[in-house]
C-alpha cells in the first residue's frame, strides 16, 4: 500500500511537519556542537585513543545525516513533491534517528571512562548535549507518531527489514 502526504489534510499535515522540522533543527544545533568537541576530543592525547571514540563521532556524524534526510524530506514534501513513499521515508529517517541515538550511549561512556580531570568539562558539556539530541529526537517521533496514528506501527513494522542492512 503506497500512500501519500497529499491525502490529507494540507494544513495539518503542512502544521505537523512544520513542528518536526522545528524540533529537528534544535536538536542539529545540539549535534554540531558535540561534533565539534568529538574532533576536538582527538587532540587531546589521553582521550585520542580511548575506545570508543571513533563510533562515537562516527554515530554523532550519523545524527546529523539523519537529521538530513528527515529535514530533506520535509522540505520536499512543503514544495509540493509527490512521494510515492513519503509516509515510509518518514518513518524510516526518524526511527533510524531513534536507533543511531541508542548506538551513542555505550561509546560515548567508553569515552567518558578515558577523560582525565582536565577534560571532564567536555564529557559534561557532551553529556548534556547527547541528551539534548535524545529529547529533540525523541519530541520528533512523538510528533510523527501523532500525525500517522496507527499507521506509525504498521508502517515501522513494514521497514524493519531495511533498517537491518548494516550502515557503514
Amino acid at each position: 500500500m503506497n500512500s501519500t502526504f497529499f491525502e490529507w489534510n494540507a494544513e495539518l499535515r503542512d502544521s505537523y511537519l512544520t513542528a518536526i522540522d522545528a524540533v529537528l533543527k534544535k536538536g542539529m544545533a545540539a549535534k554540531e556542537v558535540v561534533c565539534s568537541i568529538t574532533t576536538g576530543f582527538r587532540s587531546i592525547p589521553s582521550i585520542r585513543t580511548a575506545p570508543g571514540l571513533n563510533p562515537y563521532h562516527a554515530t554523532v556524524a550519523d545524527i546529523g545525516y539523519g537529521f538530513d534526510a528527515v529535514r530533506g524530506t520535509i522540505k520536499r514534501l512543503r514544495q509540493g513533491e509527490s512521494i510515492s513513499l513519503a509516509k515510509e521515508m518518514l518513518v524510516f529517517d526518524l526511527d533510524t534517528l531513534r536507533i543511531s541515538e541508542k548506538q551513542i550511549r555505550p561509546n560515548f561512556e567508553l569515552v567518558e571512562n578515558w577523560a582525565q580531570q582536565d577534560t571532564m568539562y567536555l564529557i559534561e558539556l557532551s553529556k548534556g548535549l547527547n541528551r539534548q539530541i535524545a529529547e529533540m529526537i525523541n519530541e520528533a517521533i512523538r510528533l510523527g507518531q501523532a500525525m500517522l496514528g496507527p499507521e506509525w506501527e504498521i508502517i515501522r513494522t513494514r521497514i524493519q527489514n531495511i533498517q537491518a542492512i548494516p550502515r557503514l
